[in-house]
């Protein structure tokens, strides 16, 4: 391959290069450490899409960087490697943030339609990019590469409007909740904090979409492929955390609720701490004074909650 000499021929970008693959490298040594001591039990599909993400932020610069400088002879054997990382990287990104999105979206049906989402997208456009990737740049066969080049910005776009539309889910559910005083309570400063801050993490999600998919149709090939996996590091880090916060928060509040609603059975409209219905009929308590009050009819705040209950048991 000549790409070895290109790169040594031009520094500035063999330096930009290395910057934007050592700065997945650590992200994803990180993400590894805090992912394998924050979780005694190593299942869940979240925990399992995180891994896979990390592997991919890890292993997609390296193949590309030892393809590039000749250290893998067979192009066939590179290109499936490279490709196969790729879907490793990208994939996972998606259903990370379908994982937590039961939190927030009470409505089962949104959760299932972004299910279906990326089911298709997998499906239908993932194993096609891997296919003809593989193809056309093993065989360097002009046609074959025209056509992978028009598939590859087809793709990238399909994949940016998959993400910003779960994105913005997570943008208008939040947003919806924190309007709610009944849902929150006026003194719960610590769920709202987490609120806004799943707000901006998933608003500078969407700002990496858009500079990705601007790297991807501009002519920078090179800076291109170190630039993608470190963009998409950045996303599952900031994505672990506030997405952890989340869960540890809403269980902190559904702990707090149990407490002080000693006296009663410790549910939360209909549903206890461990997912199991109750009653029809239950006491519903009033965050903001810490007082409960019996109220036949669910307010927003039951079913946020109480949803949440559910998958957090």
């Amino acid at each position: 391959m000549g790409v070895a000499e290109d790169l040594k021929n031009d520094l500035p970008v063999a330096m930009t290069m290395a910057a934007f693959v050592g700065a997945a490298w650590y992200i994803c040594v990180e993400l590894n450490v805090r992912l394998w001591f924050s979780y005694l039990r190593k299942r869940g599909l979240y925990f399992w899409a995180c891994f896979v993400g990390t592997q991919g932020v890890l292993t997609q610069p390296l193949l590309i960087v030892l393809a590039d400088f000749g250290q893998i002879k067979n192009p066939y054997v590179a290109f499936t490697f490279i490709y196969l990382s790729w879907w490793m990287l990208v994939i996972p990104q998606s259903v990370v943030l379908y994982s937590r999105l039961h939190l927030i979206v009470s409505n089962p049906k949104h959760n299932r339609y972004v299910l279906y989402m990326i089911i298709f997208t997998t499906i239908f456009v993932s194993l096609p990019t891997v296919g003809l990737g593989v193809a056309a740049q093993a065989s360097r066969i002009p046609h074959i590469l025209s056509a992978n080049l028009i598939w590859d910005r087809v793709q990238v776009t399909i994949f940016f409007l998959q993400e910003t539309i779960i994105s913005i889910l997570y943008i208008v559910e939040t947003r919806r909740v924190l309007l709610n005083r009944s849902i929150l309570g006026q003194d719960d400063t610590t769920v709202r904090t987490v609120m806004r801050h799943l707000i901006y993490t998933n608003i500078l999600v969407v700002f990496l979409d858009c500079s990705l998919l601007a790297m991807s149709y501009s002519p920078y090939f090179y800076v291109q492929a170190a630039f993608k996996p470190c963009v998409y590091g950045v996303k599952l880090r900031v994505e672990f955390s506030i997405l952890n916060r989340l869960v540890s928060t809403l269980r902190g509040s559904l702990a707090h609720l149990k407490t002080v609603s000693s006296g009663h059975t410790p549910t939360l409209s209909g549903w206890n701490l461990r997912g199991k219905s109750t009653q029809e009929t239950l006491p519903i308590l009033a965050v903001g004074h810490c007082s409960l009050a019996f109220q036949p009819p669910p307010s927003p705040l039951t079913k946020v909650r109480s949803w949440s209950a559910k998958r957090l048991g």
